[in-house]
């Protein structure tokens, strides 16, 4: 009985297995399914949104010429209405752009091009941009930090002044009229980071939307979203994490870094961050100690009712608490290719390739990397790369870059320098090793640049373009022959 009993109940474990590995066989094919569904969705929507830029371009300024009386007088309920519609349409135009922007992000920032740019530019451009927004509900614009001083920081200029402006938008959204909204700049002492702060006087996050944002959900209330995904992704592109700090009934702060005071700064932020993205996500944590922001107002001006206001002018003091409820959160589900492994290389174009060539290889160059890469320019033809590859991987990467430079642009002479591959089980000594040595290949390239620094050949003396050929180097080599031969 007992042979018989197991002869029969083997090829019932036999086929109850086959059932199983049908059923995980159409698990993952739903799996498949499901994911291919969810990057159908998400390209028709980038698409979509697209499509829609134009239409409602064209009702805004249609709208804006009905409004400024150019098509006939409106009464003053008339324009009031015609503005709230403007702004809506500025709302919706905001939307779209973060819409086609989601997807763009997904795998890298194939648009982006960080710089040292000054603080006082991007300034300037975040107040011309959220002036729509402040100016109907009389809200000011507080700024406070080194501001004046010619402070240079890394970042992308437009991504930049996009993720202030998202920020700062949602603040205005959530404040009271005819109050503040802080935009802070904090350069810590013997730090090389800049600290970026929005605060609002809202009505602040709950503790369990806060723990809904740290998971990656929707929270119950219209806070995240599609809007807080596009800065998380803003703010990786600068090599920082988006921290939420928020109080109920108080307000929120969000917050990001950026990195100054030179190449050395650049290496260890992004040693830092790209370290971090190995690490497991943070829940909220609750901050005891408060603190309180004492801002006085640079320049103040007064405002006439019968006028239409160019700046809200802004109280001489405002108490802003630092809420106590936490969160740090990444750029979403990304982690490296290589966690324990990173390539050090460099890439430079030959002195005969036009400025108009390098400009082109420098777009394919970012659009060919990773989040979890980086490509710092050193010179006027020169980058460091930073590859998310081991010893193995390192050639795979470098040859794709060539494959796309070949098939996007007019060949171009390139000169690779040999790579060095850094590898540590160990985070933070990976961190180390990672800023050291690309810190010091950043500053041995920058000094080899300028000691070199080929010129043009398609340009003059002062580096502009040539538009218009010269008889002067002909005649002075004919002059010169001539003397040679003696006549």
């Amino acid at each position: 009985m007992g042979p018989s009993h197991l002869a029969t109940a083997t090829p019932t474990a036999h086929r109850s297995t086959k059932r199983m590995g049908d059923a995980t066989v159409r698990s993952d094919l739903s799996k498949a399914d499901i994911d291919a569904s969810f990057e159908m969705v998400t390209r028709l929507i980038s698409e979509t949104a697209h499509d829609l830029r134009s239409p409602l371009t064209t009702i805004r300024e249609a709208v804006r010429l009905v409004r400024d009386g150019d098509l006939g007088r409106v009464s003053r309920q008339q324009h009031e209405c015609l503005s709230a519609a403007i702004e809506q349409c500025n709302c919706a135009g905001q939307m779209v752009d973060e819409m086609v922007q989601s997807r763009r992000f997904e795998t890298g920032f194939g648009n982006i091009r960080r710089s040292w740019v000054s603080i006082d530019e991007i300034r300037h451009q975040v107040e011309s941009t959220l002036q729509p927004w402040a100016l109907p509900r009389e809200i000011s614009l507080l700024w406070d930090g080194p501001f004046g001083q010619d402070l240079m920081i890394y970042a992308d200029p437009g991504l930049l002044r996009r993720l202030l402006v998202n920020l700062a938008n949602n603040a205005v959204r959530v404040t009271a009229p005819k109050h503040a909204v802080l935009i802070r700049a904090h350069r810590y002492s013997n730090s090389q980071i800049l600290n970026w702060s929005v605060v609002d006087q809202g009505c602040g996050i709950s503790p369990n939307d806060l723990e809904l944002i740290a998971s990656g959900k929707a929270p119950t209330q219209s806070v995240g979203g599609l809007g807080l995904l596009i800065c998380r992704q803003l703010a990786a592109a600068h090599f920082s994490k988006l921290r939420i700090e928020s109080r109920v009934g108080t307000g929120t702060a969000v917050s990001f870094q950026t990195p100054m005071g030179g190449p050395s700064a650049v290496a260890v932020n992004f040693a830092a961050w790209r370290t971090q993205l190995t690490m497991p996500v943070q829940t909220p944590k609750t901050e005891p100690d408060e603190m309180v922001y004492e801002v006085t107002p640079l320049t103040s001006r007064s405002v006439h009712r019968s006028a239409r206001p160019e700046s809200i002018a802004a109280p001489r003091r405002v108490r802003i608490d630092v809420p106590s409820q936490a969160v740090d959160l990444g750029v979403g589900n990304v982690t490296p290719v290589h966690p324990h492994h990173m390539c050090l290389t460099t890439v430079a174009l030959g002195a005969a390739v036009p400025n108009a060539a390098v400009d082109q290889f420098e777009t394919l160059l970012h659009q060919s990397m990773r989040i979890t890469e980086m490509a710092y320019r050193t010179g006027d033809r020169t980058w460091v790369i930073v590859f998310d590859a081991d010893a193995q991987s390192a050639l795979a990467r470098r040859q794709s870059v060539e494959r796309m430079v070949e098939n996007e642009m007019q060949p171009v002479r390139t000169r690779w320098g040999k790579g060095i591959v850094i590898s540590s089980a160990i985070r933070d000594e990976l961190a180390i090793k990672l800023s050291s040595m690309l810190a010091d290949m950043i500053v041995r390239q920058t000094l080899l640049d300028d000691q070199q620094s080929p010129s043009d050949p398609n340009t003059d003396f002062d580096g502009k373009a040539v538009t218009a050929e010269s008889i002067i180097p002909s005649s002075r080599l004919q002059r010169e022959v001539a003397y040679l031969r003696g006549y």
